[in-house]
């Protein structure tokens, strides 16, 4: 009998072993370690905020909406959204975000500061200056406040749109 196969037999001194148990501890042991791995991995791209899993943006159907944001936040964290949208050149451009903006998220901050603003049970409606080129960017601080998934909805006053949804964890 060789080495290995002594080694791998049960043994009653100077310790009481189980060979086959304690070989499924180590397969379970290795198992757990891999996910662990796989855990921090996807951590670092983003499963779980910031990062390439997370960060995203869409557009609308004829480009003249794009909405920058990020897929997954923590509860009480601060992610940002940026809002490209196009219009006439230099006249206000009207733009509403749904309602679960408001249930999911509190506002922290807007830049450029808009030229009115209001927020009903429906949402919140911007009214922002557009540039020589019909252009506008809006800046927004989200913080996170609620827990789950929130399907936001974003429309230009041209009828424009896009949807966008975003999970935040507890």
């Amino acid at each position: 009998m060789d080495v290995n196969e002594r080694e791998m037999r049960d043994r009653q001194h100077p310790v009481e072993e189980n060979i086959v148990l304690q070989r499924k501890l180590w397969r379970f042991e290795r198992v757990g370690w891999f996910v662990l791995v796989a855990v921090v991995i996807l951590t670092l791209c983003g499963l779980f905020s910031r990062g390439p899993i997370s960060s995203t943006q869409t557009t609308s159907a004829n480009g003249n909406l794009q909405v920058e944001y990020e897929r997954f936040h923590r509860n009480g964290s601060v992610n940002s959204m940026v809002i490209h949208a196009r219009g006439k050149p230099n006249q206000p451009l009207l733009l509403d975000l749904s309602a679960a903006v408001l249930r999911g998220f509190s506002v922290e901050s807007i830049q450029p500061q808009p030229i009115a603003s209001s927020s009903s049970q429906l949402g919140i409606s911007f009214t922002l200056q557009t540039d020589g080129h019909g252009e506008s960017v809006l800046y927004l601080a989200l913080r996170s406040d609620g827990v789950g998934l929130f399907k936001t909805r974003i429309q230009t006053g041209a009828g424009e749109q896009v949807s966008i949804s975003q999970f935040i964890y507890p």
